[in-house]
């Protein structure tokens, strides 16, 4: 499976990178406007790359937090007579947008992915414009989804026991953060994207076993002017 995982990866990245250098080529040889590539290699891109790798992955919440931010800064380099102005009046398309992929993802869930209760097999915690602490205590835990905006909290694993599978994580944080207690003898292996913020795994190791492979936990997802970290206890 993690084969898999890493043979994709290095297939979206040919591509993105097959796609770069075609633009270029195009470019310079002048079948491309200079209009063209003076909007496609501006900042704001990186952000669409992004969003556009998210929605790949079905990341759909970061994919429209990144595609937002990029847009938001590309539209009056497309569209003539339009500034920033008369776009920021429209920011509140982008709450409108968060909230629905908020309600379609809570509607994909499976029924087993309940809040209520600290032994579910899946999470999903949601900090805006505040935070909380949750005792995660499943026995057969599988991953879920923590997303933390303007907010943040404390999510402690350091009761509950991996399932065979191990388990997969999937975190949005804008302007906000989270902290995630492990096991100190997990695997955590981290794929969050961080755009002027950071996700770090902070634990300190002092067991001689150190990490157990068979027990590990994939963190993956979008970090925009936040972050999170993960310790031990």
């Amino acid at each position: 499976m993690e084969e898999i995982r890493k043979h994709n990866k290095r297939g979206l990245l040919g591509a993105f990178l097959i796609a770069i250098g075609v633009i270029l080529l195009l470019g310079n040889l002048g079948y491309l406007p200079y209009e063209v590539t003076d909007v496609i290699f501006r900042w704001p891109m990186i952000f669409v790359a992004i969003g556009i790798f998210n929605l790949i992955k079905k990341e759909y919440t970061a994919a429209i937090i990144t595609l937002s931010i990029g847009g938001f800064y590309l539209l009056p380099h497309l569209i003539d007579g339009v500034s920033y102005k008369d776009v920021f009046k429209f920011w509140p398309v982008f709450i409108i947008l968060i909230g629905l992929a908020f309600y379609f993802k809570r509607r994909d869930m499976k029924p087993m992915m309940r809040t209520s209760g600290s032994t579910d097999d899946y999470i999903d915690e949601v900090d805006i414009f505040g935070g909380g602490v949750t005792q995660v205590e499943s026995k057969n835990f599988r991953g879920g989804k923590i997303t933390a905006i303007f907010g943040g909290g404390e999510v402690y694993m350091d009761r509950c026991q991996l399932s065979p599978e191990g388990a997969i994580l999937d975190v949005a944080m804008v302007f906000g953060g989270t902290k995630i207690i492990v096991p100190r003898d997990w695997t955590v292996k981290t794929e969050v994207v961080s755009i002027f913020g950071g996700f770090a795994d902070k634990r300190n190791f002092f067991s001689e076993g150190g990490s157990d492979p068979s027990k590990t936990i994939i963190i993956k997802g979008t970090a925009v002017f936040g972050g999170g970290e993960i310790r031990s206890i």
